[in-house]
C-alpha cells in the first residue's frame, strides 16, 4: 500500500539527492526513502543482536581466558603422535 511520505526540514540537499537517487532506481521517492529506513532498522537490529550475543558471551569468555592462563591449552592432551 504506497502513500505519501512527508518529509520535513530535511534540507534542500539531502531532498535533492534523495530526488535523484530515486530518478535513477525508476522509483519514487517515498518507495525510496522507506527502502533506506528499512535497510537502516535491518543493520541497527544486527547490530543490536550481535552486541546482545558479545555481551552473553562475554562471561564465557573471559573463564575460558582465566583457564587458559592458568592450565594452559588443553588441546595438547588429546593429540596423538604418529611414528
Amino acid at each position: 500500500m504506497s502513500s505519501a511520505l512527508n518529509i520535513r526540514d530535511i534540507g534542500a540537499d539531502r531532498k535533492a539527492a534523495l530526488e535523484a537517487e530515486a530518478k535513477q532506481l525508476g522509483q519514487s521517492t517515498s518507495e525510496v526513502v522507506r527502502a533506506y529506513i528499512d535497510a537502516g532498522l535491518d543493520q541497527a537490529r544486527r547490530e543490536r543482536e550481535k552486541q546482545e550475543w558479545i555481551d552473553a558471551s562475554r562471561a564465557g569468555i573471559e573463564e575460558e581466558h582465566a583457564r587458559l592462563k592458568r592450565d594452559g591449552p588443553s588441546l595438547a592432551q588429546y593429540r596423538k603422535l604418529r611414528r
